[in-house]
């Protein structure tokens, strides 16, 4: 679980002064095909953990990456503090001879530790996330800050992500004793698709993501490339015809 204490020697818990409200933001970013999940303290929270369920609506969840490894330090802060992995694959003692690079330490849960409030893991439509955050609270820049990213999810094809808290082991955990935050959560579709298409002027523009655009003269095809990857599309409106628009992935 997310809430149980991991025993670092030389770390201190953070205690300081609350702040009135608590609404913590984590919400689900595109960015090239990938799923970032990314947090946003809004009145001056700082958060210890956070333990999320992630799903999908089709495909599957197939790869986790870009989270950090180990204890928050200054030019490198966040939630590196997985809690099953630690147990399961680091050795215990001085942090200072931990090797955070093993490669099977990833904030996954295991389902085995709340089989009742566990998602599956990598390759099916749901991941559990545990990811808690320790550092010195002497040195004030190795708190996380008030925004950042926790980790990215690659998915098998594109889909709507969605997020939500896993109450089994915390949700979102707030740094401040006695405080209860209160999360807010906003999924997102993940992979190439188009965004908007809008006509003015005689000239019609479609917006898109993750990939080059194509057209077509029906749906069946044949697509050709029209060789925008940039994310916007314009051309004059044809009357004596219909077109059709897709997005390829690179």
């Amino acid at each position: 679980m997310i809430g149980r204490e991991i025993c670092l020697s030389g770390l201190l818990a953070l205690s300081c002064a609350a702040p009135v409200s608590a609404e913590v933001r984590v919400h689900v970013q595109d960015t090239n095909g990938l799923a970032w999940l990314v947090y946003e303290c809004t009145a001056g929270e700082v958060v210890r953990a956070f333990a999320l369920d992630v799903s999908v609506d089709q495909g599957q969840i197939v790869g986790i990456s870009g989270f950090l490894r180990g204890l928050s330090r200054p030019g490198a802060t966040g939630y590196g503090v997985f809690p099953a992995a630690y147990r399961d694959h680091l050795s215990t003692g001085s942090p200072t001879n931990i090797d955070w690079s093993v490669s099977d330490y990833t904030p996954l849960a295991v389902v085995a530790d709340a089989p009742g409030d566990t998602l599956p893991g990598l390759h099916s439509a749901g991941v559990t996330l545990e990811l808690g955050g320790l550092w010195d609270p002497t040195v004030p820049d190795a708190i996380p800050g008030p925004t950042g990213t926790l980790c990215a999810l690659e998915l098998s094809q594109p889909a709507s992500v969605s997020v939500a808290a896993n109450a089994t082991r915390g949700g979102v955990v707030s740094a401040f004793p006695g405080l209860v935050i209160k999360p807010v959560f906003v999924g997102a579709f993940v992979g190439p698709s188009i965004t908007g298409v809008t006509m003015q002027e005689g000239i019609i523009t479609v917006q898109f993501q993750g990939g080059e655009l194509q057209s077509a003269p029906t749906v069946e095809g044949p697509w050709t490339d029209t060789g925008d990857i940039g994310g916007s599309h314009a051309e004059p409106a044809a009357t004596s015809q219909m077109k059709f628009f897709r997005v390829r992935s690179q």
